[in-house]
Parts: C-alpha cells; structure tokens; sequence
C-alpha cells in the first residue's frame, strides 16, 4: 500500500511540474449522509456514513499532498444542515447545505462518496456516475481503473447521475458519484471497512481527477 501510494504522489508530482493543467478544479468531497441520516446500514449493522467519510478523509489528505485545497462538505459523523430541524425537514436542510457549499466554491468539481445497497447478496462493485460532459471522462477512466486496478470481475460501466439525486440535480458544476461498494456484499463490506482498500479508492480519486487537470483523459 505505501508503494502505490508513493509510486502516485511521484508519478503526479513529475506530472504537475511539465504539465501545465487543461483546468485547474477545486475538489469538494461530500462524504454522503451523516448524524441523524447513517444512509444504508449492513445486516451486520456497519453504517454507510461512517465509511463514507473515512474514505472522503482521506482523498483530501491525499489531494493535499499536492497541494489542492479540497473543501470538505463534512468532517465528522454530523449533519450539514440546520441542527434545530428534525424529520424531513432536517434532511432538506442538510440538502440544501451542501448545494450551497458546492455553488460558493469558484472552480468546484463535486467527488460525492457512497454506498450502495441491494436485496440480492450477489451483486457487488463500485460504480461511477457522473453530472455533465467535463467529469464523463474521469467517471469513465475510473470505473476502468477500479475495474483493473481493485476488482477484476467489475463489468460495470459508468453512467450519468439519475436526474432525482437533489444534490446532482441542483449544482452547477460538474462532479462524480462515487459508489464506491455494496454493504450488502459480504466480499464489498469486508473491503470496505479496510483501510488500505480505503486507501486505494482515495489514490483512484485523486489522481483521475489530477490527470484530467492536465489534458491527460
């Protein structure tokens, strides 16, 4: 794991010294629900939001190895919106929340980081959706990469974001969904809640988002 890890942080530092970038985005990583929303939960009782944000720690970690400033929608296991609201209208709030923080950052690219679940136990693997023609590169270029790179027999291909996700359908900026496994896979679960998996999925992030900076997708 520190090998892949510091085999990037050379390749893309190399990279950020001859290349100059096609664009220069501000990552803004959502780590899905939080606090009073856990979002999807395990038989096994594993919370969605938790993993979420590990993994969402620590892409930002690793953007700022080179020297991105990534604003963090979400830092603990909280909600974003209005604490004194409860029920529907505290998840609207904290909707609503995180399209603002998305729309006040100049140069946003959206990583939003979940989960997924399903009723048949078979199906598993990340899967990569994206909002506007700037990120189907990179949603593309990641769910090969996954596919070669973490989970071989992920057949998955990258899709646009259903127009009913509120957070995708309200932004302006281009940006991925990132679900990044299924908790209702017994192989996804246990490798979701490895850190170097984490690791791994945080590496995927970051430098599909670097090499489409530099004109290289």
């Amino acid at each position: 794991m520190k090998r892949l890890i510091s085999a990037v942080v050379s390749a893309f530092a190399l990279a950020a010294a001859l290349v100059r970038p096609a664009a220069a985005y501000t990552p803004v990583i959502d780590a899905g629900h939080g606090g009073f929303d856990g979002g999807a939960v395990s038989s096994s009782g594993v919370i969605e939001s938790g993993l979420n944000l590990a993994i969402s720690l620590k892409t930002a970690a690793l953007f700022r190895l080179f020297g991105k400033d990534p604003v963090l929608i979400r830092e603990t296991d909280t909600a974003v919106g209005d604490s004194a609201k409860s029920g529907r209208s505290a998840k609207a709030a904290d909707l609503r929340r995180r399209v603002e923080i998305v729309e006040a950052t100049e140069d946003a690219f959206l990583i939003s980081i979940h989960q997924n679940m399903f009723g048949d136990s078979r199906y598993g693997g990340a899967h990569i959706f994206y909002k506007g023609d700037e990120a189907k590169p990179l949603a593309e270029a990641l769910q090969r990469n996954v596919r070669s790179q973490l989970d071989p027999e992920n057949t998955r291909e990258a899709k646009p974001v259903a127009g009913d996700v509120y957070l995708f359908r309200k932004i302006t900026c281009p940006g991925i969904l990132a679900e990044c496994g299924f908790l209702s896979n017994s192989r996804d679960l246990a490798e979701l809640q490895d850190d170097g998996h984490q690791k791994k999925l945080a590496c995927l992030l970051v430098s599909g988002l670097l090499t489409l900076e530099s004109g290289g997708m």
